[in-house]
C-alpha cells in the first residue's frame, strides 16, 4: 500500500515539511537535489522577499520569491528566472523558513542578516537580471561577496 502524502497534506497535518529541492529556479542560493529546505504552514499574508511553496493549477509544486505584494495576489519570481508569476493566497501551502546548504550549514531565512541582504539585493537586481543570467560568473561573484564566510 502506498502511503504517499503531498507537501500540502504534510503541511496541513504537521505544519512542517522538509525535503530536497528539485529544479534550478532558486539558484544561485538553493541548488537542485543538494539543499534541504524547511517549509512551515504560513500564517496570514506573505511579505515581500518571502519564499512561498505554492501549487499551480496543474498540481505542480513551485517555490519562488515574492517580489511584490498586492491586495489580492503576489508577484513571484524564481531567483534564477525572469518571468513574473501571479499567485493568490489559496494557491500557497507554506513558506520557507530555512534550509541546509549542501546538507551541512543551516541558513535561517528569518534571522540571517546575510540571507536578508541577499534577498533584497536579488530582488533589486530584477531589472538587470537578464544580464546577470547571461554571465553566470556575475551571480556567483555577488553571492560570494555577500556571504564571505561561504554559504
Amino acid at each position: 500500500m502506498d502511503n504517499y502524502q503531498s507537501i500540502k497534506e504534510i503541511l496541513e497535518t504537521t505544519g512542517k515539511y522538509t525535503g530536497l529541492t528539485s529544479g534550478t529556479s532558486m539558484e544561485p542560493l538553493i541548488h537542485h537535489q543538494r539543499d534541504n529546505i524547511i517549509v512551515v504552514k504560513n500564517k496570514g499574508r506573505l511579505k515581500k522577499y518571502d519564499v512561498p511553496v505554492y501549487v499551480t493549477k496543474t498540481g505542480k509544486y513551485v517555490m519562488h520569491r515574492v517580489v511584490e505584494v498586492c491586495d489580492d495576489h503576489y508577484v513571484i519570481v524564481g531567483d534564477n528566472l525572469l518571468t513574473k508569476e501571479y499567485v493568490t493566497d489559496d494557491m500557497i501551502c507554506g513558506v520557507l523558513v530555512g534550509f541546509y546548504k549542501n546538507g551541512k550549514r543551516y541558513i535561517d531565512c528569518q534571522n540571517s542578516r546575510a540571507y536578508k541582504l541577499y534577498s533584497r539585493i536579488w530582488v533589486a537586481l530584477l531589472p538587470v537580471r537578464p544580464f546577470l543570467l547571461l554571465f553566470p560568473r556575475g551571480k556567483h561573484w555577488i553571492l560570494r561577496h555577500i556571504f564571505k564566510r561561504g554559504i
